[in-house]
Order: structure tokens, then sequence, then C-alpha cells
């Protein structure tokens, strides 16, 4: 029994031993296989694949000479007709620069001249209420309208006056000799304005030149010439505002033609066009001192001639004047200073 035992275990290992064995063998084989398989994978990605075909041709082609390249031919000087159409553009033509390193004055290419203008448009618009101490450096300049602002308590006494009787502008440029409905003083017009150094010039004149109908191009033309005589003869930083013809009680056009409401207004937009071509300040007082149709409000006619103003006219011209300036900083404001309201 012990040798049967010792004889049946030993032939149990032996066939144990050939099976770890072969097993071993069947890894090392697997291993193999797969390395060759890998060594193949990749020497046909490193290697140009040739076929036998490409083989015989690269051997025929070294018998054979190479002939030499053609040149490529170069591309025409100018485009043919065909091709023009299809060649780049300049979106902008080229700039001359030279041509604008200039300091030459330009010529104007805006029409600088306004046209057809609604003088309620251009205006002065409402600001804030300057105190009276701002008339005392104002001088006022034109006919016997303007005079009541300096002769009614209701208006600027402290002010200055250039104001005369039955004028127009053409007394002031032609340096006439007249007397001062304020002051009573015999004086020439340019030398009482120019002594009283303004910072502001107030103008209002057309309703003497006005009772005669088709005179506007005179009014007009004497007016810009006062104006361009006036800055020759003032300082440089003295401000313009042109105030607006007022209107008329309606039945005055019977006894004076030229003065009709409607061509008031008319000469009204000419005069405000004159304003914006001198640089000036266009004052509508006429929003004060009318009625909606243009004439003269009944309450405010002096001595019921429906041209002159009363006392209570003159106080609603004068508030009107100091709730219409241009924006000063120098300017003392009742209330809130508007450069505050504003933020300018």
């Amino acid at each position: 029994m012990a040798s049967d035992f010792y004889t049946y275990r030993k032939e149990i290992e032996t066939k144990r031993s050939r099976k770890r064995w072969l097993v071993i063998a069947l890894a090392i084989l697997l291993i193999l296989s797969a390395a060759a398989g890998a060594f193949w994978f990749w020497k046909g990605e490193s290697v140009p694949a040739a076929s036998v075909e490409s083989t015989e041709e690269e051997a025929k082609a070294e018998a054979t000479p190479t002939p030499d390249p053609t040149p490529t031919p170069e591309p025409a000087a100018q485009a043919t007709a065909e091709t023009a159409g299809y060649a780049p553009h300049r979106l902008l033509p080229e700039v001359d620069n030279a041509a604008w390193d200039k300091s030459e004055k330009v010529e104007a290419t805006l029409n600088q001249d306004y046209q057809n203008t609604d003088h309620r448009m251009v205006a002065l618009p409402m600001l804030g209420t300057v105190t009276d101490d701002y008339f005392n450096t104002v001088t006022f300049v034109g006919d016997s309208l303007t005079s009541g602002l300096g002769i009614y308590a209701t208006g600027y006494q402290n002010a200055h006056y250039a104001a005369y009787k039955n004028i127009g502008p053409d007394v002031i440029v032609n340096n006439g000799t007249v007397t001062n409905a304020v002051t009573g003083a015999t004086e020439t017009p340019i030398e009482t304005i120019v002594a009283s150094q303004p910072d502001y010039v107030y103008l209002l004149f057309g309703t003497n030149t006005m009772v005669q109908p088709n005179n506007e191009e005179k009014l007009l033309a004497y007016y810009e010439r006062m104006i361009d005589i006036l800055r020759e003869n003032l300082n440089p930083g003295v401000i313009f505002y042109i105030q607006a013809i007022p209107g008329v009680q309606e039945d005055v056009v019977l006894q004076r033609p030229g003065l009709d409401n409607a061509r008031i207004a008319a000469v009204n937009d000419q005069i405000a066009n004159l304003a914006l071509r001198k640089g000036c300040y266009f004052v509508n007082i006429r929003e004060a001192l009318t009625k909606p149709d243009g004439s003269l409000i009944d309450e405010y006619d002096a001595n019921y001639d429906g041209v002159h103003f009363n006392p209570e006219g003159y106080q609603a011209w004068s508030d009107y004047l100091a709730t219409h300036t241009a924006w000063n900083r120098r300017s003392i404001y009742l209330g809130e200073n508007p450069y505050y309201i504003y933020g300018t």
C-alpha cells in the first residue's frame, strides 16, 4: 500500500508539473506573439507603403534620364480685359496728407445766412431772475419806446440810456445830433454809448422806420451797420441784446399803414435772423406786451395812442427782461441760482 501511495502521489505531482510548464510556455508564446505583432504594426506605420508596382516604376525611372523642369511663366505686367474686373480696388481714394498740412484759412462751406427763422423760436428762454443791479451796467439804445424804461419808476432808472424820439438806427449810423429823451441832453448817440462803458447793450429800433411801408431793407441794413459801429467802439466783451419790435393796437394801421401787426411780426423774423448772424441775443418782449394776435395789450396802452406804454406796461417789460438774460457767472440771481438748477 505504501509503495502504491507514493507511486500515485509522484504521478500526480508529475502531471501538475507538466501542466504548470505548459501554462508558462503558452504565456511566453502569447507574449512573443503580441510583441511581434506590435513590431510589425510599428514598422508599417513608420515606413511609407510601397507596392511592388511602384518599386518597378522607380527602377525604370532611375534608368530613364529626367528632363529639366519647365519654368513657370511670369504674370503679365498689366491685367487683361478679362481679369481687370477682378483686381482688388481701394475702398477710399488715397489721401494726400501734404494737402492738409496747412495753416491757411479754409473757405467756409456752410450757408451762414439764416432764412425764414421764426423770431419766437430763436428768442432767449426764461432762465433765472437777475437782481436790479444787473441793469446798472446796461445801456439801452432806442427810440421813445425805450425812454420809458428810464423815465418811469417801473423801469430801470439806474441804467444808462441813449434813447431819442422819432429816430431809427440810421441816426446812430450817421452820427446825428439829437436830444436824449431821458436826460434831456443834446448829444451824438455814439459818444454817449461809449462814455457809459456798458457790460450789456440792449437795442430796440423799428417802430418809427416802419411807419412808412416797403422799407424793411433800409431798416435791416442800418441795424446791421449800427451793430458793427458799436462793436468797433466798445470793449470786445460787451454783450448785445436785440429786442423784438412790440405790436400796436389794431386800429393804428388806419393812420399809419406801415404799422401792421402781421408786418411787424415778419420784420421781427428778419431781425431775429440778424441777431443770429451777428452773434447777438434776441429777446422777444412781445410775449409780455402783446396779445396772442400780436396787438398791444389794452391795459398797457399809454394815452390810448396804440403805440406807447404806460407804467404798467413798463413794469411788465422790465420784469420780462429780468427773467430773460443769458446766464453769466457774474450775475446775481433772486432765489436759487440757475447755475445749480441746470448744472452748467
